[in-house]
């Protein structure tokens, strides 16, 4: 076992317990000519069996990662619909209108912000990723580009005041210091704000053999547990938890300033004492994960095998974060899948970190599939893709991943 510290509680003896191995950045889609100046950088994992914080061994510099980033919130249709359900399921929960105020962190292209201005025009998003700031201009939502922080929220709150709810999808797990991103969030939160967060699920991805989830973004991937210990690090409480589909399994939950807080709900209660039950916090349940993955490996080696021998090199569908760790980690390359389709725009033309493999539009696909298989990268679009293919071919086969690796036959 190797023994590091935890970026969370400090705990001294956090354990190494899965090896993907060296992998580039997940979203840096590159040009066949920038090949030879790609980086790769280790992507492995550990647990605090002090505050279970699941983590990443080594951290790649923010900089690297998000000043110029690929991955857009309306990179689909399939996602737009789904924020614009957040939008409005967090509205109506939360009785969101009118003078009420709202802060995202980690707003990316002002997708979600955009379908809250139904409800309140006092919005502002704050990113980092400076190629964004047209597409939010182009949405009308208010956009500062830079890492959210404490010493951002002090320059917010002088600038613009406090803010009555602060909505982070997927970003706090995103954030080395997110203690101090909670911190600032804190700064700007009035008294009866609420900070509504979204994050995988290590109970529902990772301890399940689910790695996809698993790339340098994705510093943390949190338990209940490990994340009512960072928010009471921060001064805040959880007092609500939501499980929901996102990501193949996350967690939404509320929290406000720990003095000004609600009553705890029965959901977070409840959600504690089945974290208990599954055993998260045995070190057997962390043990036992590189085993399920190095498992799915093999199976799925040997179905890409048997599939390319009955129709030669599959196509890939969708290029997403979670498909690149695939490929990366399963050597899944050029030899195996003549050419990856997605639709976000920024990753057509480009080649896939680490394994090189070609991105192009949808309709480059064509019409000779015969016998042909894909392999479902953003395979919690299941159904999106079926629909799409049914609608264009009579008959193919797809490989899903997860959450149950198998092969589905159309016609």
């Amino acid at each position: 076992m190797v023994y590091l510290k935890c970026a969370g509680c400090g705990f001294e003896k956090i354990v190494s317990f899965l090896t993907l191995g060296d992998i580039p950045p997940v979203n840096a889609f590159i040009l066949p000519a920038e090949i030879a100046q790609e980086v790769k950088y280790p992507l492995n994992l550990a647990y605090c069996p002090q505050c279970f914080l699941v983590q990443l061994e080594e951290i790649v510099p923010p900089e690297t990662l998000f000043r110029q980033y690929l991955h857009l919130s309306a990179g689909s249709q399939q996602n737009i619909s789904h924020l614009k359900e957040v939008a409005a399921h967090l509205a109506k929960k939360h009785a969101i209108s009118g003078e009420k105020r709202v802060l995202e962190i980690g707003s990316n292209d002002g997708t979600l912000l955009s379908f809250f201005k139904q409800y309140t025009l006092n919005i502002l998003g704050v990113d980092p990723a400076k190629n964004l700031i047209s597409l939010n201009k182009e949405k009308g939502v208010p956009y500062i580009p830079e890492f959210f922080n404490t010493s951002t929220a002090s320059q917010i709150v002088k600038e613009r005041g406090k803010f009555d709810f602060i909505i982070g999808l997927n970003v706090i797990p995103h954030t080395p210091d997110n203690i101090d991103l909670l911190k600032g969030a804190r700064i700007l939160m009035n008294d009866k704000c609420l900070l509504i967060m979204e994050g995988v699920y290590a109970l529902e991805t990772i301890l399940r053999g689910e790695f996809d989830t698993i790339y340098h973004e994705h510093v943390y991937t949190f338990s209940l547990h490990s994340l009512i210990a960072l928010f009471r690090m921060a001064g805040m409480k959880v007092i609500d938890v939501e499980r929901i589909a996102t990501q193949g399994g996350s967690l939404r939950i509320c929290a406000m300033k720990e003095e000004y807080a609600s009553e705890v709900s029965s959901r977070v209660l409840s959600l504690l004492e089945e974290e208990k039950k599954i055993g998260f916090d045995k070190p057997e349940t962390y043990l036992l994960v590189e085993k399920k993955v190095a498992e799915f490996k093999i199976h799925l080696r040997n179905l890409i095998n048997e599939e390319k021998k009955r129709g030669g090199k599959l196509i890939g569908l969708g290029a997403p974060a979670r498909g690149v760790v695939i490929l990366n980690y399963c050597q899944i390359g050029k030899e195996d899948i003549a050419f990856i389709v997605d639709d976000t725009s920024l990753k057509q033309g480009r080649v896939t970190p680490g394994v090189h493999i070609p991105v192009q539009s949808f309709e480059s696909i064509g019409s000779n599939t015969e016998k042909r298989t894909f392999l479902l990268l953003s395979w919690n679009y299941k159904e999106d893709y079926l629909r799409r293919l049914k609608e264009k071919y009579a008959s193919f086969r797809m490989i899903v991943p997860f959450p149950k690796l198998e092969v589905i036959e159309h016609g």
